[in-house]
């Protein structure tokens, strides 16, 4: 199957190709594949998104007067451009859409330039890629035609079934919905049509609550690995580490769990040295090939609950994982660190290694509530005696290594962490897998939290590295266009009796206010807040034009503000994330085909593993055709894809989450439980519910014992008669009327007794 995207990320930028050669490329083989290609030319050069040349040639056209984008609609019906280079939003009519639903890759052109406030206005020319191959949905029918309407209300369009699919519509359980199977999609005056392929039900326990949101979420196409065998990886230069006692750190429970990397620390020079050895995947897996296709395709591993969805076949996994006393090959990163955590100096080579231990979070409490001048050794420690010192050597280290990214401008705030046993692998970080504009507190018993941080640093690292040698690879960075909210942020903080003190021109810093709010009394609903108004991180090109060099010391995105980047080149965690593949593929490259400058009489110059001795370097470590393929690998398509999957892994992820929290508080309703408000608007306000923390709606129209008007400024509700309010960082008792599981929705009610209180009563009383 193809999408016109594909057909795009194929063409040459410049000359033209073979059709023949273009479907090889796309490995179309049956003669019904090589038709629909056919028709999709035709009109692609209607379009002049190609140009057909000739019958047997094929080019790409000007698209230099369009964008990228992916629609993002609402259920009031207003639909808007999300741009994939982080410009601003454009604004589709619904005459516009040309039939594009929520979610799906878009080709826009401008139609109307924005005027002050006003967004720019467009029309999508093409749809490049479809976002849903499935729909959840409830069943209609209208005189005789059966009709599926979409239980996300964000696509704005029914879908045509067979009468053979009446059957479904007989069913009278309220409980049920079915799972549409999208046959064609709508084009022109036609509807879309599909096919029931499956009646799914809210009574199924978990497993069905999975299959549901792996429908919502376009998780489904779960397609057969490549019996393809992982390649052989090189010898010539690796370098014997099998003596040192590296250690394997992780949190995750379940036997399916991805691959993750060994670490080895001990002191040096007043500092430490640090060893991250990286299971070497991009080694033994051709780029371009049928394994890669179905690795790039899956982009993520994502958690299922009770299992993994693994972005690499159980063949790479069982080659490249570390397991205990096993030898295996790696790719290392050896560096120094000074007693502030300080990089003094890097390396990377590739080596073998072989770990000595296991060290999970039982281990770690342990240790951190034993005494640090105890002799004996607990039961549990004893599997570690041995590497005890390694380990606290490990715990200093990243400590140190945690305040320099502080000092580096990452942003750290506390991990909400709902008391519900079910979550099991959910609750620990995945390293490097997450790209929200924060990472979680440094957690000293988790051992998932130690790892997360020594990767976040390697990866800013090799970002320094590869940015010397003038090289392209995937890079990551907060998204330029998604501006921190400062302002709403400080007058939350204020309404909460934080602290706040601002320079002499009136402003504050984002690394103050973070600093003020560590101070505060109402720090987790502010930390809440600053969550959600933080941009994401993104993946970009590393030469991509919204990156800018601000001077020779230090590069930022553009217009970012007192943000700091904090630009990473994600390698340390190839069983998570595609883009680390690509960049260890990279990586590697440099170390096996780099070319040193040679230079008359010199000595002792550094390899090209090690830390550059200039900032930047003035010659080509590459071939031209290494440099071309390596141009070809890291490709805006690339980098639009990557960004796609990465979204759609992180709603999936969330949905789950709370899809979790929702069933856990579903056995409350009707009963009253204490909560928190931590959102106030003119509508209703927000109430967040222990323990679960999650959050449901107080809707206006049942405060029904006053008239409610909304202050933005103080973010409260105020009642016109009684004064009664209700303020963001208020304890409040609200009773839960109603939990819809599939809107992921919590209709909660203030409890009569707290609606007026007796004080209030009387000084209305003595009014009168």
């Amino acid at each position: 199957m193809f999408t016109v995207a594909k057909i795009l990320e194929m063409l040459p930028k410049e000359g033209t190709l073979e059709i023949k050669t273009l479907e090889k490329m796309l490995r179309l083989t049956k003669k019904l594949e090589k038709t629909r290609l056919e028709i999709a030319l035709k009109a692609l050069n209607k379009l002049g998104i190609i140009h057909r040349n000739t019958d047997d040639l094929v080019q790409a056209g000007n698209l230099e007067d369009t964008i990228t984008a992916t629609i993002r609609c609402s259920s009031k019906g207003y639909s808007f451009a999300m741009r994939d280079d982080g410009e601003e939003d454009i604004y589709i009519r619904e005459k516009y859409l040309n039939q594009a639903w929520h979610g799906d890759k878009v080709l826009v052109s401008i139609n109307r330039e924005g005027v002050k406030r006003r967004s720019p206005e467009g029309l999508v020319i093409c749809i490049l890629e479809r976002s849903k191959t499935n729909l959840l949905g409830t069943l209609t029918q209208y005189k005789e035609t059966l009709l599926a309407k979409p239980l996300d209300e964000r696509i704005l369009a029914k879908v045509l079934l067979p009468q053979t699919d009446i059957k479904y519509f007989t069913d009278k359980q309220s409980n049920s919905i079915v799972d549409i199977k999208i046959i064609k999609y709508p084009i022109a005056q036609n509807q879309a049509m599909g096919q029931i392929s499956r009646k799914l039900s809210l009574n199924e326990g978990l497993s069905g609550d999975i299959e549901i949101l792996k429908t919502k979420y376009n998780l489904l196409n779960d397609t057969s690995s490549p019996k393809v065998a992982p390649k052989k990886t090189l010898q010539k230069q690796r370098i014997n580490l099998e003596d040192q006692n590296s250690l394997l750190l992780k949190s995750w429970k379940l036997d399916d769990s991805p691959i993750l990397p060994a670490l080895y620390s001990e002191p040096y020079d007043g500092g430490f040295k640090i060893w991250l050895h990286v299971p070497t995947i991009s080694e033994r897996l051709s780029l371009g090939s049928k394994l890669d296709d179905w690795i790039k395709d899956r982009s993520n591993s994502i958690c299922l609950a009770t299992k993994w969805k693994n972005i690499l076949n159980k063949g790479l996994i069982t080659e490249s994982g570390f397991n205990i006393n096993e030898s295996n090959d790696a790719i290392t990163l050896e560096f120094n660190i000074s007693k502030t955590g300080e990089c003094k100096s890097w390396k990377f080579y590739l080596s073998t290694i072989k770990p000595k231990a296991l060290v999970t979070q039982e281990h770690l409490e342990i240790i951190q509530k034993r005494s640090p001048k105890s002799k004996t050794i607990p039961l549990k420690l004893k599997p570690l005696k041995e590497n005890l010192s390694i380990i606290h050597n490990l715990l200093y280290s990243v400590k140190l290594i945690d305040q320099q990214l502080i000092q580096l401008g990452v942003i750290h705030l506390e991990q909400d962490q709902p008391k519900i046993d079910i979550l099991d692998d959910l609750r620990f970080p995945i390293p490097g897998g997450k790209l929200n504009g924060w990472i979680p507190v440094l957690d000293l018993t988790d051992p998932q939290s130690i790892l997360n941080v020594f990767c976040k640093y390697s990866n800013i690292i090799l970002y320094e590295h590869l940015s010397s040698y003038k090289l392209d690879f995937i890079c990551l960075a907060k998204a330029e266009s998604l501006q921190i909210q400062v302002n709403d942020i400080v007058k939350s903080a204020l309404v909460l009796d934080t602290s706040i003190n601002v320079n002499d021109e009136g402003y504050i810093k984002f690394s103050d206010l973070l600093s003020a709010v560590k101070e505060s009394p109402n720090k987790r609903v502010i930390e809440k807040i600053i969550k959600n108004n933080l941009p994401d991180y993104k993946y970009y090109e590393s030469t991509s034009p919204v990156l800018i060099q601000e001077d020779s010391n230090s590069t930022r995105l553009a217009d970012n503000e007192d943000l700091p980047s904090n630009l990473e080149a994600p390698w340390s965690n190839p069983g998570i994330n595609y883009a680390d593949i690509v960049n260890q593929h990279i990586l590697i490259k440099l170390l096996v085909d780099g070319k040193s400058k040679i230079i008359k009489n010199s000595k002792g110059l550094p390899s090209l593993g090690e830390k550059p001795i200039s900032k930047s370097l003035d010659w080509n470590v590459f071939s031209p055709s290494v440099k071309s393929n390596i141009q070809k690998i890291c490709s805006q398509a690339l980098v639009g894809n990557l960004n796609s999957k990465i979204t759609q892994a992180s709603q999936f992820r969330e949905g789950l989450f709370s899809l979790l929290q929702l069933r856990y508080i579903e056995k409350d309703i009707g009963k009253v439980v204490e909560g928190i408000i931590t959102g106030v608007q003119s509508y209703g306000f927000f109430v967040e519910i222990q323990p679960a923390l999650v959050e449901g709606l107080v809707h206006v129209s049942t405060l029904d014992d006053d008239w409610y008007e909304y202050r933005s400024r103080q973010n409260l509700l105020v009642g016109r008669k009684y004064k009664k309010t209700f303020q963001i960082g208020d304890p409040i008792k609200v009773k839960i009327q109603k939990v819809d599981i599939l809107r992921n929705q919590i209709d909660l009610d203030v409890n009569d007794f707290d609606k007026i209180d007796d004080k209030t009563i009387q000084q209305e009383q003595e009014i009168e």
